[in-house]
């Protein structure tokens, strides 16, 4: 996972590459900061404040996906520093965390994928979704990504603790990537066609404003991400996987800043708590009407 330093390099300029660098990783520190209290926030109320539902059990995953995510991007950025001021070599460690990463990284993907399937799902066939949603769908699912990503993720270390080096975690990341990148690319455009060319026909709540924001913010940056990662199989260049961090990063970070942003109640003017704010967001789902808005239901 790591670079070979070139030793013959002019000492200027290497310490001009060792300072860009550094920079780079502290912006991905901050990044990481924001993201950790906003992930955080929503992890406590959702896990301890707020009653879940079938929906808010899918943000929840996300939100633990997304710290996952932060906390080992800031794992392999101190891993990094410590290896520049100390003459010491910890490529295995930065193995597991880089393993961890992709680990989190997947399952958020695919946390991703499942909510926008299950948002097509409810807007176009919205019969079907109310009285064959099975109650204990979202765990089930849930479990069964967290599973998945956590098996393509252990048979990689399992081979690098066995001295066997592959990039199979790098190849499965790319397929889990090409797949979810392709479904949430067509499940955003239907969903964002419907919403919006048909507003008669499908309201314009909050949770769906949401989660298409969440969507393309997430393939706005995972497209260079995967880009980055593909390339890195045949030149591991610590800029460009830095630059990977900082777009996983930012997206990890964003989604509770889109809750929050999204939940905001724009008419009245006092502070509102945090917890009604996501509620807010949230609450639709929990609606027995759902997200959509029938002609022949009452208008207020």
């Amino acid at each position: 996972m790591g670079s070979t330093t070139n030793n013959s390099c002019d000492p200027r300029s290497c310490a001009a590459s060792s300072l860009e660098m550094f920079f780079m990783i502290t912006f991905t520190l901050l990044l990481c900061l924001f993201g950790f209290v906003g992930n955080g926030t929503v992890i406590w109320l959702l896990a301890i404040r707020i009653r879940r539902n079938h929906f808010t059990t899918y943000v929840l995953n996300l939100a633990i996906a997304d710290f996952g995510v932060l906390t080992a991007v800031v794992a392999i950025d101190l891993n990094w520093i410590v290896c520049k001021s100390y003459p010491l070599h910890f490529e295995l460690l930065r193995s597991w965390f880089y393993t961890g990463f992709l680990f989190t990284y997947s399952a958020s993907q695919l946390l991703l994928t499942v909510i926008s399937i299950d948002r097509f799902v409810c807007i176009f066939f919205p019969i079907w979704y109310r009285f064959h949603k099975h109650k204990h769908l979202s765990g089930i699912m849930c479990t069964a990504i967290w599973i998945l990503a956590f098996v393509s993720s252990g048979i990689h270390i399992t081979l690098l603790l066995t001295g066997i080096y592959c990039n199979l975690s790098s190849y499965q990341f790319l397929a889990i990537a090409l797949l979810c990148t392709l479904l949430m690319s067509l499940s955003t455009v239907t969903l964002s066609m419907k919403v919006y060319l048909k507003p008669h026909e499908c309201k314009r709540g909050k949770l769906i404003m949401a989660i298409l924001l969440t969507l393309l913010f997430f393939l706005l940056l995972a497209i260079p991400m995967d880009a980055v990662q593909f390339m890195a199989l045949f030149h591991k260049d610590p800029y460009l996987l830095e630059y990977a961090f900082i777009c996983a990063s930012l997206n990890s970070t964003v989604n509770p800043a889109i809750y929050f942003l999204v939940g905001r109640k724009k008419s009245h003017h006092s502070r509102e708590r945090i917890k009604s704010i996501l509620e807010n967001v949230l609450k639709e789902e929990g609606d027995s009407k759902g997200d959509l808005e029938f002609p022949s239901e009452k208008k207020y």
